[in-house]
């Protein structure tokens, strides 16, 4: 649909010129009815012919054909799959030509769409933590045994008038220090549901690492300079030994860089967190000796971001090279690529993720997320086109792979990787859909999905 806001974008730049029809035809040297059929989005147009009219029009190709309206296009495509709006009409082969012609009326419908899609992030995080997170389970567990305690103490102080003082005064002790701790668990849960709240989520260690990673939207450019000089020293053509001597080289050569980084995010609270986060930042640094950014980047453009030939290409393994697509720095035509790891029982166990796409952290996702079903086809990768209930499309590619050691009659695991981005940043990779791909709808998880009639369903929605 980017030639329809392409057309409609012709059509309301030359009425504001006040430039008719056949004027603008005779100056780029085509007919009028032909430029009435591209201005009305029945004939593409590209190449030489689209400077000229970008030329006579007075614009620049990239105000004809912005990145920010394709994405603007895919928010609103998004919108007319919202469940409330079914059945109500919605013109969705005509969004191009209403950001062509209504762009602030566009953008604005976006940005609600964009403020719902929050909300509905922060109610996802809120559920997953409320019904899953061990720590809320075992507060609640400690609140509940304390009243109970006091019960008991109080229901004798009542039921018995005539014990002595002695006693009476022992339970009463007891009752104030149940009621003291009771009040440490209130005020503990109280911190946590204040916490949870907000947009950091900061509450276990491996919150505190992610919070890093998220600042620095998994580029660190110190580590990336710190690692060109080491590029060379690892030159075994045995991609496993090359893995180990990257990441030795980082352990050994950049372990202040790493400490700096890590002592300078706040967030990083606890020694696990500062162990958890030492290990991801010196397995980014071995990334990065192994695949330098830079000619990182222009394979990757060259190879339309083909996961198994860019592993290949630089001898890594695969899971090496998502790791590495999901930290390319931001730029005009780079699509953003979430990272996921699942292991056999459907945990994830590591998630770079993108915007629009949240991952349960303490309980299952949609068991439909081709992450699981990988593991029926091991070291194949498959793709999947993904729609969720609020219109948001993301193309999803994972492969299963064995870990551990190999070997006759020893028993095979696997960890499945995979990669995720919006259907619109697919585009610009080897992995964009045409359109005889099929759709699958998913969803985030049970309780949040409101697919009633989905045979997979094992949890009841959280609003029933």
């Amino acid at each position: 649909m980017n030639e329809i806001i392409l057309g409609t974008r012709i059509r309301q730049r030359r009425r504001e010129m006040g430039t008719t029809q056949s004027d603008l035809a005779k100056k780029i040297g085509i007919s009028a009815s032909y430029l009435n059929l591209i201005e009305w989005n029945k004939r593409r147009i590209a190449g030489t012919l689209l400077k000229k009219i970008a030329d006579a029009l007075e614009l620049s190709l990239n105000s004809l054909d912005d990145i920010t309206e394709r994405r603007l296009l895919s928010t609103l495509s998004e919108v007319a799959h919202l469940g409330p709006l079914e059945g109500s009409g919605i013109e969705e082969s005509r969004t191009g030509e209403l950001i062509g012609r209504f762009p602030g009326w566009a953008k604005a419908i976006a940005t609600l769409a964009r403020s719902e899609r929050d909300a509905r992030n922060a109610v996802q995080s809120l559920s997953d933590r409320l019904s899953n997170d061990p720590f809320l389970g075992e507060e609640v567990h400690r609140m509940l045994t304390r009243v109970s305690v006091i019960r008991s103490v109080s229901d004798i102080l009542v039921e018995y008038p005539d014990i002595s003082s002695e006693r009476r005064d022992r339970f009463n002790n007891i009752i104030h220090e149940e009621i003291g701790v009771l009040s440490n668990v209130g005020e503990a849960l109280a911190a946590y549901l204040d916490k949870s709240e907000h947009a950091e989520h900061i509450l276990t260690p491996t919150d505190e690492v992610e919070s890093l990673l998220n600042a620095y939207d998994n580029h660190f450019e110190v580590i990336e300079r710190a690692t060109r000089e080491l590029k060379f020293k690892t030159n075994d053509p045995l991609p496993v030994s090359r893995r180990e001597k990257a990441r030795a080289l980082s352990e050994e050569r950049l372990g202040d860089v790493i400490d700096a980084v890590i002592k300078s995010h706040p967030t990083i609270e606890t020694a696990s967190a500062r162990d958890r986060a030492r290990r991801a930042l010196s397995d980014y640094a071995a990334g990065a000796i192994l695949m330098p950014m830079n000619s990182f980047t222009k394979k990757a453009i060259e190879l339309r971001y083909d996961v198994e030939a860019l592993a290949e290409a630089f001898s890594s393994d695969v899971d090496a090279v998502c790791r590495r697509l999901n930290a390319l720095p931001p730029g005009e035509n780079i699509p953003k690529i979430g990272y996921f790891r699942a292991n056999a029982a459907g945990t994830t166990v590591e998630a770079l993720g993108v915007e629009g796409l949240n991952i349960p952290k303490y309980s299952s996702a949609c068991p439909l997320w081709v992450l699981y079903r990988a593991q029926q086809s091991p070291e194949a990768f498959i793709r999947q086109r993904a729609l969720f209930p609020w219109g948001a499309r993301f193309i999803f590619v994972a492969r299963a792979r064995n870990t551990g050691t190999t070997g006759f009659g020893k028993p095979r695991h696997y960890l499945t990787d995979m990669i995720a981005m919006s259907e619109a940043d697919a585009a610009h990779t080897i992995y964009a859909p045409d359109h005889s791909s099929p759709v699958e709808e998913v969803g985030p998880s049970c309780r949040l999905c409101p697919r009633r009639t989905c045979v997979h369903r094992v949890e009841d929605l959280l609003a029933d």
